[in-house]
């Protein structure tokens, strides 16, 4: 255990310095003395030259008396100024306990790194341990507060000074690790906040027990949170006497699961899912055979060995069907260690039966094939009279005037093929759908009215379509010119099937014509597919909590050969399940972090309640959401790791399942470094001793002697009494109340 000791070698000060003003009252008895001064007449007379040499020696003693009873009352207030407003000295390392009360704020760390847990304690339980000697062994007067470092939950646990040390011990008896991160920055501003409380008690200590772990105590993005970290020491160390009680592990190795994901929102039924872990080890040595399992619905389904070479991630995968339709809880476990936590993470996986999709046709034909939609539909659903389609995508078609009746809502996707115009309603209503989670394709073709679409649909930063539209590039009935896609190294995940896959036939897709656009900066919008010429192809947006695409060509024989192209079907129902992940919402959270809640206009008059993983339930509330024009529900009780239940009671819904798993931020154990607090601050306890002596050994005695003053005001009054009566015995009783003050300040 290393200590870190921020503190001066001796000081001198008072406790309540403003009550030093007392000091003037000490004039008063002059005053009185000066006012009450008698005046003489001098008269001359026979008898006065006797008189005067009888009385002059007769006077002197009479004013030594007077002066010595002036002293006496002037010392009187003075020295009941000094006592009020308690004077101190301290001492670095004095062997007295400390007279004056103390402004004691402790500093604990609650991150879920502390529950590194040992043969006998985790870490934890020893800061408390650590915590509660030192308040068992404060003088009467000290006050405490308390602050834990973690990140979303509550940091103040005592948030005024108390002097209950019953009180203060319990309060620290009922503090729980956290599962969060440590935001160590905020708390030691808030350390530095509470100095500024209790002004009556000058001397203060900030004693902060923690682990030191590097990824809470550095840098997090950049070196500016490292800089504030420091800054916020030298503050506090400069207003107090700053501790750093370090209980923290040098090299201790942890195997953590950092990442479960896959790459679809939902799966759907019997189709298999492809399950992603990233694993790492946070040791020196590398570890061989470890065991990884997986679980589903609390059913151990599948486990392999897996080796993890030493400081570095380790990828590998699951693959599972599911049977069943609904959410399923999914959860990867290792074996624990000695920071458990961080062996096992949870996802929530929906499984749908059917994805709906309505295809809204701009171009009626009585012809074969001939309408703007037919190719589509064909490739989503590539149904024979002999073999009826038994696919999960479930197209409808309907008519560009039947889009305003039209309720979205029941559809995943919607996709616009060649639409002429747009009204205000109409933008209005595929916006709202959108941000409610819907996913919208809009594709182009000879129909497409350009003026139409840049003033309706194409707003910067709030219209539906990402870009703007320019002119037509080619020329479709003459074939001039051949145009072709160029992937972008397929880094969008859309295109990631053709990758390595010459024959799909996505870069050789023959284009006569498609209109130009101009895609204005905006972090919402990402290229899919470009044309070779450099032109947008394909480009995605998000708007609210759902997914628009537009493609600048036809999705017919039109304009090319694209809708027979071997890459046609493919990337066409890769995109319709692309966009329609918005309306699941996002179903995972890390510890502290919101989860929101979308509710549906059926359901709003329902009384939902949250289940915890440790059972707790929460009762919610629905709020209008402006952006999306629908109600959501924001949940912010994270707390703890594991799988939520929505359960919307009275309805005959399924529960919704949320899972929330902790940061991997401080699964690395490994202890800051000089780079933020120097070498020279650390200093290692010598010997044996206790936990409780650790603490007092760090502790900068205050030595405090109003209690003195006090006595010796109420000895001097009574001196007072007894020049007054009898000046001998006043004297030397003054003589002896001042030896016996001497006396005592020098012992103390």
């Amino acid at each position: 255990m290393t200590d870190i000791l921020i503190t001066p070698v001796f000081a001198f000060g008072f406790a309540s310095p403003w009550l030093l003003a007392g000091l003037l009252t000490a004039g008063i008895p002059v005053l009185i003395h000066l006012l009450h001064k008698r005046k003489f007449i001098e008269t001359e007379w026979a008898a006065m030259k006797f008189l005067l040499i009888a009385t002059k020696k007769y006077s002197r003693r009479v004013r030594f008396e007077q002066l010595l009873v002036l002293l006496v009352r002037c010392l009187i207030l003075l020295l009941l100024a000094i006592a009020f407003s308690r004077p101190y000295w301290s001492v670095q390392g004095a062997f007295v306990e400390s007279a004056a009360p103390v402004h004691r704020i402790f500093v604990i760390d609650a991150s879920f790194s502390m529950r590194w847990k040992g043969e006998v304690q985790s870490l934890f339980e020893e800061a408390k341990e650590l915590a509660t000697a030192q308040v068992s062994r404060s003088n009467p007067g000290d006050a405490f507060q308390l602050i834990q470092i973690s990140n979303s939950s509550p940091q103040t646990l005592i948030s005024r000074p108390s002097r209950q040390q019953t009180y203060v011990i319990d309060e620290i008896a009922r503090m729980r690790p956290t599962e969060e991160f440590g935001n160590v920055e905020q708390s030691l501003q808030t350390a530095l906040e509470f100095l500024g409380q209790a002004q009556e008690l000058a001397q203060k200590e900030v004693i902060v027990i923690s682990d030191f772990q590097s990824r809470s105590w550095s840098s997090r993005q950049t070196d500016q949170s490292s800089t504030r970290i420091r800054s916020l020491m030298e503050a506090i160390s400069k207003k107090s006497t700053l501790i750093l009680k370090d209980v923290g592990l040098t090299k201790e190795p942890n195997l953590a699961i950092i990442d479960f994901s896959s790459k679809s929102v939902f799966a759907t039924l019997n189709q298999p899912v492809r399950l992603g872990i990233t694993l790492h080890n946070f040791s020196e040595l590398s570890q061989e055979n470890v065991n990884v399992q997986l679980l589903v619905d609390g059913q151990l389904i599948n486990q392999k060995l897996v080796n993890l070479p030493a400081n570095a991630d380790t990828q590998t995968e699951f693959t599972h069907q599911f049977t069943r339709i609904g959410d399923h809880r999914l959860e990867v476990r290792l074996a624990e260690d000695l920071l458990p936590l961080d062996n096992r993470r949870w996802k929530v996986m929906p499984v749908k039966k059917d994805i709906h999709v309505l295809l809204v046709n701009g171009r009626q034909s009585g012809d074969s094939m001939g309408k703007a939609t037919d190719y589509l539909k064909l490739a989503l659903s590539p149904s024979l009279k002999e073999q009826p389609w038994q696919g999960i995508i479930k197209p409808q078609v309907i008519s560009e005037g039947e889009l305003s009746n039209t309720e979205l809502s029941l559809y995943d996707a919607v996709v616009i093929c060649d639409v002429a115009l747009f009204t205000e309603n109409e933008r209005d209503l595929l916006k709202s759908y959108v941000k409610s989670g819907g996913g919208l394709i809009l594709s182009l073709g000879a129909q497409v009215n350009v003026d139409n679409y840049n003033q309706t649909l194409f707003q910067p930063k709030s219209g539906l379509i990402p870009l703007k539209l320019l002119n037509r590039q080619g020329d479709a009935q003459k074939h001039t010119t051949l145009f072709e896609f160029d992937p972008l190294k397929y880094q969008h995940p859309v295109i990631e099937i053709f990758k390595g896959n010459p024959d799909a036939g996505l870069e050789t897709t023959h284009l006569y014509e498609y209109f130009q656009a101009e895609v204005l900066p905006d972090p919402h919008t990402r290229l899919i597919l470009n044309y070779d010429t450099n032109d947008p192809a394909i480009v995605e947006r998000t708007l609210g909590r759902g997914k628009v695409v537009l493609i600048t060509t036809s999705l017919d024989r039109q304009w090319g050969t694209w809708a027979i192209w071997p890459s046609f079907p493919p990337l066409m129902n890769e995109l319709v399940l692309y966009v329609s992940t918005g309306k699941w919402g996002r179903r995972d959270a890390q510890i502290g972090q919101p989860l929101e809640i979308m509710t549906l206009e059926n359901q709003i008059a329902f009384s939902p309640k949250m289940i915890a993983p440790d059972q707790k339930e929460f009762p919610l509330q629905s709020a209008l959401d402006r952006n999306t024009d629908s109600r959501t529900i924001t949940f912010n009780q994270t707390f703890q790791s594991g799988i939520y239940e929505l359960d919307w009671e009275k309805s005959a819904l399924e529960k919704t399942l949320y899972a929330v798993n902790v940061s991997p931020r401080e699964s690395d154990l490994k202890h800051i470094g000089p780079q933020l607090i120097p070498p020279e601050y650390f200093r290692r306890q010598s010997g044996t001793a206790s936990v409780s002596n650790e603490l007092s050994a760090d502790r900068t005695s205050h030595a405090g002697f109003s209690e003195i003053l006090l006595f010796t005001v109420l000895a001097l009054i009574v001196v007072e009494q007894l020049l007054l009566w009898r000046f001998s015995i006043g004297a030397l009783s003054f003589l002896a109340v001042m030896f016996l003050s001497c006396l005592s300040f020098f012992f103390q």
